[in-house]
């Protein structure tokens, strides 16, 4: 398979800010995003919907619907962890590495 690392990355859901370390894992044609929020009601709510993929430098998010607390949730992280990618020094909020 691929190396995986761990980043944390901060979001905002609902006015509060929250916690969730997301692993990274590369795979032959994409990068794989699995997200733990470090909120036990949120995490249930994501529950299932917890993965985020990266393909040619985008990062897609599936089964969204707008008006779902569950893709909102979903869509604040997603948000929070393109900015810190985006970040020159990204690599520095790894937590940890398993190679």
């Amino acid at each position: 398979m691929g190396d995986s690392e761990f980043l944390s990355v901060s979001f905002q859901f609902e006015g509060t800010e929250h916690s969730s370390l997301i692993r990274k894992k590369r795979n032959t044609n994409h990068t794989e995003y699995s997200i733990t929020v470090m909120n036990g009601e949120l995490e249930k709510l994501l529950y299932g919907n917890h993965i985020l993929k990266e393909k040619d430098g985008i990062l897609q998010i599936d089964d969204i619907m707008p008006s779902d607390k569950q893709s909102q949730l979903k869509l604040a992280i997603a948000k929070e962890l393109k900015k810190q990618l985006a970040s020159p020094d990204h690599n520095r909020e790894y937590v940890g590495a398993n190679n």
